[in-house]
């Protein structure tokens, strides 16, 4: 450690020997109040857990809203946030008996749960509009899996408080110090102090778009995490950008896998002069901060963002937008279920109408080299660009065949107003001539349009 670090402060080590002193004597972690008024003394009094519950905006009126309390303890936050008429899960990976003993006392209805990081899930826990996640982070060994978990499950806003090992944020500062033993008051179980500006950005890292800095206060950083977006509201006469695709930048379609580390690449465009900082991704309703933002020669923009956590298998609604002009038009993508195999072009289509005029072909190539062989490449695929009168396609009202036999998709984009284009992987294919037809939900096939494939040996 330097020698400047925080965790060699004297007073600070003072104030672990008398908390760790106080737990050997049975004393609560947190002073705990009864019904009646009684306090039950703890070594953190009343007034210094109200007081930092109330440096967060947390609404007085909790009732219909769900809250979970992250490293609960003895259970003060808990038992407060039942007081306001939220139902409350309270999660510690130790029984606190003092916590059992006034749930009791109190008649209270919390959950509680004995449980690690790792297990805090949507699916066990659900989702929650309020997380409580305070004096947590610098006890795990993963922290930023941890705040992702802790992302996972909120569906609305987190407070997060953690030791950090400065006094304000400083984005020339974004580190934390690791503690192999008991370097941090020597406690076996305090891994981690992040700087200040490291647990903002850790915190965006893990899937929240906002975080939003309230104070340092004994080494003690608050923050506020926040899912969404702010409401936007767009200037007179701004022009939302035209979202063209959004894939998946490994596999280049649609699809993703929960738990695993993807990253969308979204291709659109607009007439703003874009910084990163400008630009918003939703899916959903949740909020994604972008990772990078490009201008290609093309003409086109691309963002790039991380697949937040916790988001539920199915179809979902990805938008991009800016600050000043509002969201994109939605473009579909799916999230497959757990320990589901991952597989691409198998969306089912709905039965074949002819309510309106075929799609027409307006370009077809290979994306390698923009020719129309192909040789059977990894990184080979085929785009064909097309026009149609539906306003709306995606993988289950479209359908490409080779030969007549249907062919699966990697995605449909829009590259322009007005223009479609799906995209496929063309291995497997024999040696010679093969005919192209497309098709949607309300139209009969294309006319045909020849490509040749001639595999490497």
């Amino acid at each position: 450690m330097p020698l400047d670090s925080a965790a060699r402060n004297p007073e600070f080590q003072r104030l672990i020997r008398l908390q760790t002193e106080a737990f050997a004597r049975n004393t609560p972690y947190h002073s705990l109040e009864l019904n009646d008024g009684t306090i039950i003394p703890g070594i953190i009094s009343v007034p210094q857990l109200r007081a930092r519950l109330d440096r967060f905006p947390l609404p007085e009126d909790l009732r219909g809203l769900r809250v979970l309390d992250i490293g609960a303890a003895s259970g003060w936050n808990s038992f407060e946030c039942e007081r306001r008429g939220a139902e409350v899960v309270a999660v510690d990976y130790v029984e606190y008996d003092e916590l059992l003993a006034v749930k009791r006392l109190r008649d209270s209805k919390l959950e509680y749960a004995i449980a690690e990081m790792e297990e805090i899930t949507p699916e066990r826990f659900g989702l929650f509009d309020y997380v409580l996640f305070f004096g947590v982070l610098y006890h795990l060994r993963h922290p930023l899996l941890g705040l992702e978990n802790v992302c996972a499950v909120t569906r609305g806003t987190a407070f997060i408080e953690s030791y950090v090992i400065d006094d304000a944020p400083d984005p020339a500062r974004t580190y934390m110090e690791f503690y192999e033993t008991d370097e941090l008051g020597g406690q076996i179980d305090n891994w981690c102090g992040p700087t200040t500006q490291c647990l903002i950005s850790m915190t965006r890292a893990a899937g929240f778009p906002r975080a939003e800095f309230l104070y340092v206060d004994s080494r003690r950083g608050g923050l506020i995490a926040h899912r969404r977006w702010q409401a936007v509201e767009s200037l007179p006469g701004s022009k939302p950008p035209f979202l063209c695709s959004a894939v998946n930048n490994r596999h280049n379609d649609i699809v993703f896998q929960p738990r695993k580390d993807e990253y969308m690449a979204l291709a659109f465009l607009s007439d703003e002069a874009l910084t990163k900082h400008e630009v918003l991704v939703r899916i959903d309703e949740y909020g994604i901060p972008p990772i990078i933002l490009v201008r290609h020669e093309a003409g086109y923009w691309q963002v790039n963002v991380k697949v937040p956590p916790g988001i539920s298998p199915g179809d979902h609604d990805v938008r991009v937008g800016t600050k000043t002009a509002g969201f994109s038009d939605p473009v579909r993508i799916k999230m497959l279920p757990a320990g589901a195999e991952r597989r691409y072009g198998d969306t089912p289509f709905i039965a074949r109408a002819e309510e309106v005029a075929p799609p027409v072909f307006v370009r077809v190539e290979n994306t390698m080299d923009r020719s129309l062989t192909f040789r059977g490449y990894r990184n080979e695929s085929l785009a064909c660009r097309f026009t149609h009168s539906d306003n709306a396609l995606d993988l289950s009202r479209v359908q490409l065949t080779v030969d007549e036999r249907p062919w699966p998709l990697l995605s449909v984009e829009r590259p322009e107003p007005g223009m479609w284009q799906v995209n496929a992987r063309m291995r497997g294919l024999e040696a010679g001539a093969h005919e192209l037809r497309l098709r949607t939900a309300r139209s009969g096939f294309s006319e045909g349009f020849r490509v040749h494939s001639d595999p490497v040996a």
